[in-house]
């Protein structure tokens, strides 16, 4: 079963707000597509992550950035204890003049080594928005202002180059026309030969697509397609598992729950439950946002304890830290850090 110990919810979408973030212990085992800027950062463990373009292992206050449509799947890496907080930021929910072109996102891995840069500029801001959601009445504008700031963070990473893996664009593409099907029609009594017959393909080779891509069979993908779409009525608690099989497309009750156990290990009502105890009551008995426990604040302080600036100019940025200084250069990747009267280079050299 999957530690539910972490699990936080701010699920914007429900409310019709675009941003979403969530700390939990669950993996993507197979590869997925979303329409939306994703950003995962690991509290605790490490996570694989693969994509069309790339593969790496992210460890502990690392980031992957996963742009609009790419396929990805991002999985627990070893056998310790693994959390990840993800953000969503759901395009279709704003309007295109704020959007831009999908384009200016591109996928990328953020670490102490590369991309540095980037990845303090996305904790700062993640520990800012952090901070926000502690709150119990915030104004709505600062949370548009740092999802903003997230959008533009993630923009400039158009910059970088990233390792791209040798794909058939042809095979990819027919795959792409495929899972696009599935999303409109997933909720029908979808079959193999439905998509093969619409996309002129031939069963053999749609039946390839998927297990070049997602390593996993069509009906598989369709199942796990099917139980992402029905997470939010899952929690809203307002319909049986019954009814939302039904509704997501899948034959029956029993079906849902094996399905969901495979791919959440843990079971839909165990899971809505565990929802329903992290939601936190005022005193008009009425539900209100779930709040963070010390677990998860203990492990979301390194991005929430806020640093002293010291100076700043178009170069450099002193603060002052818990642990010290650390002088950070705007140019360069390079970092100082400094200890009473030494600077510290990142490279070894010592400057007194």
């Amino acid at each position: 079963m999957q530690n539910m110990d972490y699990y936080y919810d701010f699920s914007g979408q429900k409310f019709g707000y675009p941003l979403s973030l969530s700390i939990n212990s669950f993996e993507r085992v197979v590869f997925s597509r979303i329409p939306s800027l994703e950003i995962c950062y690991v509290l605790k463990g490490e996570y694989e992550v693969i994509t069309e373009h790339f593969s790496g292992l992210l460890r502990e206050h690392e980031l992957a950035l996963i742009a609009p449509d790419d396929i990805h799947k991002i999985c627990c890496h070893g056998k310790g204890e693994n959390v990840v907080l993800t953000i969503h930021i759901d395009f279709s929910k704003l309007p295109d003049s704020m959007v831009g072109h999908r384009k200016s996102f591109l996928s990328m891995i953020c670490t102490e080594n590369c991309h540095k840069l980037i990845l303090d500029s996305f904790k700062k801001c993640i520990g800012q928005l952090i901070g926000l959601l502690q709150k119990k009445d915030y104004n709505i504008f600062e949370l548009n202002k740092l999802m903003m700031e997230l959008m533009a963070i993630a923009s400039d990473s158009r910059e970088y180059s990233i390792e791209e893996l040798p794909l058939s664009s042809q095979h990819n593409e027919n795959y792409m026309k495929a899972i696009r099907y599935i999303d409109r029609h997933y909720q029908e009594d979808l079959r193999l030969e439905d998509i093969a017959k619409t996309l002129n393909f031939s069963i053999s080779y749609t039946s390839k697509l998927f297990k070049k891509y997602n390593q996993i069979p069509f009906v598989k993908y369709l199942s796990y397609v099917r139980l992402r779409a029905s997470l939010e009525a899952l929690l809203e608690g307002k319909h049986t598992i019954e009814e939302i099989a039904r509704d997501c497309g899948m034959p029956n009750a029993k079906a849902y729950t094996v399905a969901f156990k495979e791919m959440y290990g843990i079971l839909p009502s165990s899971y809505r439950k565990q929802f329903v105890r992290n939601m936190k009551y005022n005193e008009e008995n009425r539900d209100q946002e779930m709040a963070l426990d010390e677990k998860q604040l203990s492990l979301l302080a390194h991005l929430t304890q806020k640093d002293s600036l010291l100076y700043e100019d178009e170069k450099i940025v002193l603060t002052k830290q818990s642990a010290g200084y650390s002088m950070s250069m705007k140019e360069e990747a390079s970092q100082f850090v400094v200890e009473k009267d030494i600077i510290r280079l990142s490279f070894g050299e010592k400057k007194t």
